[in-house]
């Protein structure tokens, strides 16, 4: 399923992150942790931020793992995690290194809603840093995970980059 920038429409929902202990079980984050880095679990878990949103499938987490220990090059850590109502376990279906240095008013993350309501979980606008300007990535659930589905480059105005 591909969807181009004219299927998706941002909606108001911006991301709050939120301690993760707060939307899950401290064992679970502690789990997430010990999966994506090598950071200590028990130490890391409540430094971890995390916001959700339900889909017709179960609801997606996003955790920022708000650490140096899992960020480099390109960015930080993102990863989300699909948790569907008494399916266990929870899997990622979302993984990747995000740069946070963003013009202001410009979020790094964003739900988008497909019209087709066809998707199990939301859309995600994803904005990032480019040479040129922001380059927005859109993100869709294909049943198993996310994957690219759209970019495009937006150019700023000298004075914004």
């Amino acid at each position: 399923m591909l969807l181009g920038t004219a299927g998706c429409t941002p909606s108001a929902t911006t991301i709050s992150w939120t301690p993760a202990t707060r939307l899950i079980p401290v064992e679970t984050v502690q789990g997430i942790v010990a999966e994506n880095s090598d950071l200590n679990p028990q130490n890391s878990a409540s430094n971890v931020l995390a916001w959700a949103v339900n889909g017709q499938t179960g609801r997606l987490v996003i955790f920022n793992f708000n650490s140096p220990g899992v960020c480099g090059a390109g960015g930080c850590l993102y990863a989300g995690y699909l948790f569907r109502k008494n399916v266990p376990p929870h899997r990622r279906v979302f993984a990747t290194y995000l740069n946070e240095n963003l013009p202001p008013n410009k979020p790094l993350l964003q739900v988008v809603s497909d019209p087709s309501e066809t998707s199990d979980l939301p859309c995600l606008q994803v904005q990032q840093p480019s040479q040129n300007g922001i380059r927005q990535l859109f993100y869709c659930f294909n049943g198993r995970q996310y994957q690219l589905a759209n970019s495009s480059l937006i150019e700023l105005p000298n004075k914004m980059k």
